[in-house]
């Protein structure tokens, strides 16, 4: 997977911090919310790896949306940044979870998705989707909306919608009004972040290679590249029937940043201080808002 090297990043940090969380004790909600929003440490992560309690959230409640990204706060849980490609269609909403999984919201009854101020973007009509087995042509977004009722009225299941490629969307309006022609659920994905301004890639690190795991069975895994890591680790999992625990990586091992530095660090405590210095928001943007004396929102 694209990231998986992040991933592993993220397992050994939260190995390494004390895994009980009585932060939850003296912080309502909407407290963790702005935590984990303004928390200059946060990172992208893959999609996959969000916890599963999270997943079935996402699935049940945000089945008609499209992720955009995952991003996890060490300290105190998760990010996902979603695009509505239904009722709200173009609209952007950033649901959160704590690091158990749990979903985030307001106990005095506040809406725990904090939308951003307007619609991203327009669908052009006519609208070709499938849901399930049954495809559909839609006119306008009421149209829309009654396809989505009435397979589910139907069916019984939540279906996310499947595009037929090209689509067309608008961004502005009126004499701004720009038309783009969406060629794939990647093009689909890029127009919810080119409202955002947001780069695709935030990769922050890779291990230099070769490194080497120990894994769950007591095994080292020694991989010589990337792709040779994920291959290994796909086998093994695929094949393991013990317990499922997590790989720990064999300290001491060279992390190499996405500005080509490279650190090598010999403990769980390095690798942690190793990425808060380096896996945060840019440098220039960290200083911005220092000078400015205030938070990242």
């Amino acid at each position: 997977m694209k990231k998986l090297l992040l991933i592993f990043s993220l397992i050994f940090i939260v190995n390494s911090c004390d895994d009980n969380m009585s932060y939850m004790e003296n912080m309502n909600d909407f407290e963790l919310i702005e935590a984990i929003a303004n928390d200059p440490n946060k990172f992208e992560i893959d999609s996959v790896d969000i916890p599963r309690p999270s997943k079935v959230v996402v699935d049940s409640e945000y089945f008609d949306y499209m992720m955009l990204t995952a991003e996890i706060s060490p300290e105190y849980g998760y990010q996902l940044s979603m695009g509505d490609m239904a009722l709200d269609a173009g609209d952007i909403t950033e649901v959160f979870f704590t690091k158990d999984g749990r979903k985030l919201g307001n106990r005095e009854g506040m809406d725990d998705r904090k939308r951003h101020n307007k619609r991203c973007f327009k669908y052009v009509f006519p609208l070709s989707f499938s849901l399930g087995d049954t495809s559909y042509t839609v006119n306008d977004y009421s149209e829309f909306k009654e396809a989505m009722k009435a397979h589910y009225e139907e069916t019984g299941e939540r279906d996310k919608p499947a595009f037929t490629y090209p689509i067309q969307v608008q961004f502005g309006k009126d004499e701004e009004a720009e038309i783009v022609t969406l060629n794939s659920d990647e093009e689909h994905k890029q127009a919810f972040q080119a409202c955002r301004g947001e780069e695709d890639d935030k990769k922050c690190f890779t291990f230099g290679f070769p490194v080497s795991f120990t894994m769950p069975d007591g095994s080292v895994l020694t991989a010589e590249d990337e792709k040779d890591l994920e291959e290994k680790m796909g086998a093994f999992y695929e094949s393991y029937t013990g317990e499922k625990k997590r790989p720990e990586v064999v300290f001491p091992v060279d992390l190499v940043f996405e500005d080509g530095s490279t650190h090598t660090v010999n403990s769980h405590e390095e690798m942690k201080q190793a990425m808060k210095d380096n896996c945060g928001r840019s440098k220039g943007e960290d200083e911005g808002t220092e000078a400015e004396g205030g938070t990242r929102g």
